[in-house]
This record gives C-alpha cells, sequence and structure tokens, in this order.
C-alpha cells in the first residue's frame, strides 16, 4: 500500500481533489466528462467506455459490466479504493426508484460476505454501496449470513457457480421476514447464482417476495 505522496502528488491532489473512479488520474475541468451525471467520477477518456444497460428484466440494474465500470468495481474489490461507492449507489438508486417505483419495501439488505473476507477485504462492498442508497424501508445488512466459504464464483462455470453457492447462506438467527417485501442488491449479476441462493434462503424463511438490485450485469447475460 503506497502510504507517501511526491510533492507534486500533493500539489494536485490540492488543486484537483477528484480522481477518476476508473484509471485513477486527476479531474480537471479540462480532462472530466462533459456528460453531467459522470463528471464527477470520470475522465472523458474513460466516460466514453460507460455504458447504461437498457435492457428491462426483474431485477434493477443500471450499468453494464465492462470499460470504465468493471475497472472501477475491480479498484473497489481488490484494490481497497473507495472511491467508486457513490457513483454506484447513485446510479443503483435511480434505477431502483425507476424500476420499482411503486413497491413498498419492508427490508432492506444486501448479499453478506463471510468473516474473513471482510476481514481480508475491510468491508462488504455490496453493503458499502447498499448503505448508501437511499430507500425508506429497515436496514438490515446482517439479515442474511453466509454459511460456508465458496470458490471464487467468476473462475466457475455457469453450472459449477450454482453448485458452488447452493446452501451457501440463510436467514441470521433472530430474524423474521414473514410476510415482508426484502429489496436485496449485489455489485455484479454474473449466472445470478448468489442473489438466486440468497433469495430462495428469504422466500423459505417466509419472506412474502424478494426484489434484487445490482449495480452491473455481463452484456451476454
Amino acid at each position: 500500500m503506497k502510504i507517501f505522496k511526491s510533492e507534486t502528488e500533493k500539489l494536485l491532489s490540492i488543486i484537483y481533489p477528484e480522481r477518476c473512479i476508473a484509471c485513477g488520474c486527476y479531474l480537471s475541468e479540462s480532462n472530466r466528462s462533459p456528460d453531467f451525471l459522470l463528471a464527477h467520477y470520470f475522465c472523458s477518456s474513460c466516460a466514453l467506455t460507460v455504458n447504461w444497460s437498457e435492457e428491462r428484466s426483474d431485477c434493477a440494474i443500471p450499468l453494464y459490466y465492462e470499460g470504465a465500470i468493471r475497472d472501477a468495481m475491480l479498484r473497489l474489490k481488490f484494490k481497497s479504493d473507495v472511491s467508486p461507492v457513490s457513483f454506484f449507489a447513485e446510479a443503483l438508486e435511480r434505477e431502483i426508484r425507476c424500476r420499482f417505483y411503486n413497491v413498498k419495501f419492508d427490508t432492506f439488505t444486501c448479499v453478506p460476505s463471510t468473516k474473513e473476507s471482510v476481514a481480508e477485504r475491510g468491508y462488504n462492498q455490496s453493503q458499502l454501496i447498499a448503505s448508501k442508497v437511499r430507500i425508506d424501508a429497515e436496514c438490515d445488512w446482517n439479515l442474511l449470513k453466509k454459511d460456508k466459504a465458496t470458490s471464487v464464483q467468476h473462475l466457475l462455470s455457469a453450472t459449477e457457480r450454482k453448485k458452488n453457492i447452493e446452501s451457501a447462506y440463510s436467514l441470521s438467527s433472530g430474524r423474521d421476514v414473514y410476510g415482508k417485501k426484502i429489496l436485496l442488491v449485489d455489485d455484479i449479476l454474473t449466472t445470478g447464482s448468489t442473489c438466486e441462493a440468497c433469495a430462495r434462503a428469504l422466500l423459505l424463511s417466509g419472506a412474502s417476495d424478494v426484489y434484487v438490485a445490482c449495480v452491473a450485469k455481463r452484456k451476454w447475460l
């Protein structure tokens, strides 16, 4: 982890306090994206690779997991860089309000991580994003628990992912979801196996409905 900054970096951080959440360059009036939705988060080059999802499904998913979005997500997940959180939360909140505009949620939660993963990374990225989304519902980030460590999902085939994640999640002790409408948030939708396993655990515990919202999805999904 880099601790010390050069004098040039210190000066740049004062003049241009914002950085591109995808490539990390300092943002100035000359190099930031002209798109008002992206201007505070992306440089003009990275913004060209930001693709908003135009697909409509049962899930609320605002973005495609490619280009600058993929780069920003990787910085969040593997480089301890939380700067993308605000953008992801804003995009997700708009999509949730649009996609589920007439739904009154009872509980707002996220896909859990194991204690080992949180200890290693320092946070659960899905919880970080969800905590910035303004939803009129009770927030319970520990509603679900992950009962077993699973293999890294992106290294597995669709069939292997589903088998890998089966029975990995359950309702936390002392929680009651009977008859409730649950909004479940995750970071990336790949095959849907993780969200499906979490939704199944909630429905088997008595939830009436489970709605899913993810920041991004692979375009081929």
